[in-house]
């Protein structure tokens, strides 16, 4: 009886022990592959069986240039990226393997920058590529490809490397925000450098790559032949000198030996309308309106070649369709964001008020020589109070859901998913939002948009009153 009791307990504090640990190792794992706590492995194993039907690997290099929105938006292809920061071609494989174990794309593509690159040189960047598997035999196999003898064994236990992140915990890490569940492999921007010139090789010369990076291109070779899955390798758009461009065309004529199609889109940029001005974020990446004219480009070939199904209006397919309303409400942000005349901006506000909740405060000397303001504020839901003294407002969909005018207050509320105070005293104005503090102008009028949908402060500007309203971000 006594051995019966022991053994209960036994199992009682084993069960209360996994759980503890998968809640605590939920916390401390690692979920950042493409930059901003953004993790497709994580998004990846939440997916139902054999919904991809087209799957994205490589490096930055891809995440930056490849938008599944897009191809979803365009053609109706339901595509997933399992690209990671630093992927190189080993990792490219083992993650088309485990990415094979749960689904049966039509067409996999793996984007070739790495093809010049082996192992790691950021540390970061191996973590990111081997910590997000779960548990299995191709994770055991990919760790013992890839890290070091000595890196193995706690790359193998995970905690051991995890579980120095206390100080890096945030939010984040507890809470799940819309652009991490919804996250399914771009990491855009919209910041723009002009990189120059980019050069395309003409000649015939080409370059052997490293013999285990050959090594690894044929093992992805056999295992498309092996799972029956056709592939297609390309390179996305970069600043690339001559000698790099001397091995990728070695690349090109080992994909064509195995009748895998190669797009080199360094080669064909101006086919693609890329602008070396405004379509990039450095020499090595596009930004996220380069990877609107990659994508589509990408998208509009590989409907033309592979017999994929439009899979919009499918209900398997709701992540898709989220995804596209998150990418959706980034591009009307940033239009948001170069909106610089206050009329324009009233209207743009307006026209987005069912996504938004904005807080507009008039600050000391606040009115300006300006036409049709009165108009534009009360189709916002501004009345005629904001011409007596100064105020604040919180509006949602066209409702004022709080307002002060000319009086000191100190008020919290929720926006959203955050927490929104409002201070007025004698040392003037606090408008605080999850603890970050925001306010442009001292004479003028300072509205802070915050985006439903995403979670967050996606603009903050200022329009001072000095004979106009002249925007200050």
């Amino acid at each position: 009886m006594m051995k019966y009791k022991n053994g209960i307990k036994t199992v009682v504090f084993c069960t209360v022990a996994v759980i503890l640990f998968s809640c605590t190792y939920r916390v401390f794992s690692w979920k950042d592959t493409g930059g901003g706590y953004l993790s497709s492995m994580e998004t990846f194993y939440s997916l139902d069986r054999d919904v991809v039907d087209v799957l994205f690997l490589g490096s930055s290099h891809c995440y930056c240039s490849v938008n599944p929105a897009v191809l979803w938006e365009k053609y109706g292809i339901a595509a997933f990226s399992l690209s990671i920061s630093g992927q190189d071609l080993a990792s490219s494989y083992h993650c088309m393997k485990e990415a094979l174990k749960t689904q049966q794309p039509k067409v996999v593509c793996v984007e070739m920058y790495y093809t010049n690159f082996h192992g790691y040189q950021i540390k970061g960047n191996m973590y990111r590529n081997l910590l997000g598997y779960q548990i299995s035999q191709n994770f055991a196999d990919a760790v013992g490809d890839i890290a070091e003898a000595e890196e193995i064994r706690e790359l193998l236990l995970k905690w051991p490397v995890i579980h120095t992140r206390y100080a890096e915990l945030t939010e984040k890490d507890f809470r799940q925000d819309e652009m991490m569940r919804t996250y399914i492999g771009h990491a855009g921007g919209f910041y723009g450098e002009n990189i120059g010139e980019i050069c395309v090789y003409q000649g015939e010369e080409q370059l052997a790559i490293g013999e285990e990076e050959e090594i690894w291109l044929e093992r992805i070779f056999d295992l498309a032949e092996e799972t029956g899955v056709e592939l297609c390798f390309f390179l996305a758009p970069f600043g690339a000198d001559e000698e790099t461009q001397m091995h990728y065309r070695y690349v090109e004529s080992l994909a064509e030996a195995h009748q895998v199609p190669f797009l080199n889109l360094i080669a064909l940029h101006q086919e693609l309308g890329l602008d070396v001005e405004q379509d990039f974020t450095d020499t090595g990446h596009t930004n996220s309106y380069g990877a609107l004219k990659v994508s589509d480009y990408l998208g509009g070939y590989l409907s033309e070649r592979y017999e994929l199904q439009d899979r919009r209006g499918d209900g398997r397919y709701r992540l898709w369709e989220e995804n596209l309303q998150i990418w959706n409400h980034q591009m009307q942000n940033r239009s948001l964001q170069q909106t610089a005349d206050l009329g324009a901006y009233l209207d743009a506000v307006k026209v987005y008020q069912n996504d938004y909740i904005y807080v507009v405060a008039t600050k000391g000397e606040y009115l300006a020589e300006t036409e049709d303001l009165a108009d534009r504020l009360d189709s916002v839901g501004i009345g005629e109070e904001f011409f007596e003294r100064e105020g604040v407002w919180v509006i949602e969909d066209g409702t004022v859901l709080y307002q002060t005018v000319g009086e000191d207050c100190f008020r919290h509320m929720r926006t959203g998913s955050s927490d929104l105070l409002i201070n007025r005293n004698e040392d003037g104005l606090q408008i605080v939002i999850d603890r970050q503090e925001y306010g442009k102008v001292p004479q003028g009028i300072d509205i802070v948009v915050y985006d439903k949908a995403l979670g967050q402060v996606v603009d903050e500007v200022g329009f001072q009153a000095l004979g106009e309203y002249i925007c200050v971000r």
